[in-house]
């Protein structure tokens, strides 16, 4: 086996899942596209350095486009996350990814392909609710400059169980109550500006950690600690293929 390619345990998991051919009848050519578009993901690339052992990287990466725009990679992803045996709680955070130079230009525009501008130059953010074990639930990609906040009440529909934790960004009174009206516990410290602090509890809070844990995780893919797509679309079927992987 090749570097950066799956495991033989992993590629059982996912054959399952497998949108096209599922179960026994996958074809190798399946298995071979996605270390394929995996060693794209681990190294960040370019498509026309993919190794001929995986086939033309022309025919790779039109595979690769159509699946993104079909989001066939999220089905993965969903599917891979449907996984998740932890119903106590759930995280929610965001971290932000700088874009390389090359990544603006898309159609559609820098807005429409969640580019933000800022001093450093173009950057997208990773929204993200993660189980209280640290696996990804559930996703958003917005412009880098966009606050976490905004998008706090969509990823609260994938937290399971009964506490939900997050850092004093996410302190808002629409947010505590749109958790409260979900079943859930809010676990967030008060921010600066509160004027009534609100009490919260700090050894559950411990646990936020693991969101990071997931951060980290997931910026190991190099195709995703730096941006080089010009869509939304292919760079979002990298998140997803990335966090399906971290299920397996």
């Amino acid at each position: 086996m090749q570097r950066h390619e799956i495991t033989d345990a992993q590629w059982a998991a996912l054959r399952d899942r497998w949108p096209q051919r599922r179960g026994p009848s996958a074809k190798r050519g399946d298995r071979s596209f996605v270390n394929a578009v995996l060693w794209i993901a681990k190294t960040g690339a370019p498509w026309r350095d993919v190794p001929r052992r995986y086939g033309k990287w022309k025919t790779v990466y039109n595979r690769f486009r159509n699946w993104a725009v079909r989001e066939g990679w999220l089905g993965v992803f969903i599917d891979c996350a449907a996984l998740s045996e932890n119903d106590v709680g759930g995280i929610l955070d965001a971290s932000i990814v700088r874009a390389h130079q090359d990544a603006a230009g898309g159609r559609g525009g820098v807005a429409q392909n969640a580019l933000g501008r800022s001093r450093g130059g173009f950057s997208t953010k990773i929204h993200a609710a993660v189980d209280l074990d640290g696996k990804p639930l559930g996703l958003r990609v917005t412009p880098g400059q966009q606050h976490e906040a905004t998008v706090a009440e969509e990823l609260l529909d994938y937290v399971p169980g009964c506490v939900c934790l997050a850092d004093g960004g996410y302190d808002a009174d629409r947010i505590l109550a749109a958790a409260r009206d979900r079943g859930l516990l809010p676990v967030i410290p008060p921010s600066e500006g509160r004027k009534r602090k609100r009490r919260y509890d700090k050894k559950l809070y411990r646990l936020r950690y693991r969101v990071e844990v997931f951060f980290h995780e997931l910026k190991r893919f190099r195709r995703i600690a730096t941006r080089y797509d010009k869509t939304l679309g292919c760079f979002a079927a990298f998140v997803y293929i990335a966090c399906a992987l971290l299920w397996l």
